[in-house]
């Protein structure tokens, strides 16, 4: 598979400084990931959580990221657009049935898109989020997301809006600070645009070479002493966190929700009962 030719490269990372303090992890916990396309896309790859699992044997996680998503849960309301708040409602439900013990959570970079008018906003949709999230009683950590890699024409130039995304992270950190939860900062852990070279496909998303390369500096921007990156011995367990996801995946996001969950719930019959 083309991910594979990535091994070569890795072995020439740099590692990134540890940025936070060492998250004590155990096989009892679980973990829920929560964010929008970085997090959604991790299901498919499973590179983060394959090297997090290797060093924490045991872990229950659970990805329920979603491409597109924002801190106000907007991608999450499907055909019920005229319910502000029933995307963020769905997400929580579904995060506190997991029944977490951690939850990390990585929202900014869409929101960035729409400038420091908008900051405000996105702060205070990011606190009505942790005040739902509350009643879980889960350790929170707030992950501040990766810079967008400057690829150069003709794609177009992502340095004002790294700027914008600075900003945004900065407002992440103050909130964590406020409710003195975890803060995990993945700019300072690839070392900022320039360590994320080559590892986007557009300067925003992470290809498979991008979550591979990346996964190491994922798990010091977790406290983590990485030694190595990811390498070829983690792939059985990869290819099984994958599969486990995909069968997660539909169970909480079926291709027929509508039909299972929504406004066509009354045509199936008996299989829309409880």
């Amino acid at each position: 598979m083309r991910h594979f030719l990535i091994l070569g490269s890795l072995l020439a990372l740099q590692p990134a400084p540890a940025v936070a303090a060492p998250l004590e992890l155990k096989s009892t916990d679980r973990l829920v990931l929560i964010g929008s396309t970085l997090i959604e896309r991790e299901q498919r790859y499973g590179y983060w959580e394959a090297m997090l699992t290797a060093r924490v044997p045991g872990l229950k996680v659970r990805n329920l990221g979603w491409s597109g998503d924002d801190v106000y849960g907007t991608a999450r309301r499907a055909f019920d657009l005229d319910k502000p708040d029933i995307g963020r409602k769905r997400l929580v439900e579904l995060t506190t049935a997991e029944k977490p013990t951690v939850i990390v959570i990585c929202y900014g970079a869409n929101e960035s898109f729409a400038g420091e008018a908008e900051l405000k906003k996105f702060s205070q949709g990011y606190e009505k989020l942790l005040d739902e999230l509350a009643p879980a009683k889960a350790q929170i950590i707030l992950m501040a997301p990766p810079p967008f890699e400057e690829k150069g024409p003709p794609l177009p130039d992502l340095k004002k809006q790294n700027v914008q995304l600075g900003i945004y992270r900065e407002a992440i950190k103050h909130l964590a600070g406020e409710r003195k939860f975890d803060f995990v900062d993945l700019d300072a852990a690839l070392g900022g645009p320039r360590g994320m070279a080559d590892m986007t496909d557009d300067g925003v998303h992470l290809t498979a070479q991008g979550y591979a390369r990346s996964a190491g500096n994922f798990l010091r921007a977790l406290g983590f002493k990485v030694e190595r990156d990811y390498t070829l011995d983690l792939e059985p367990l990869r290819q099984a966190i994958r599969k486990k996801n995909e069968l997660y995946f539909y169970r909480w996001r079926p291709q027929n929700e509508t039909y299972l969950f929504g406004f066509r719930k009354h045509e199936q019959g008996r299989t829309a009962r409880k």
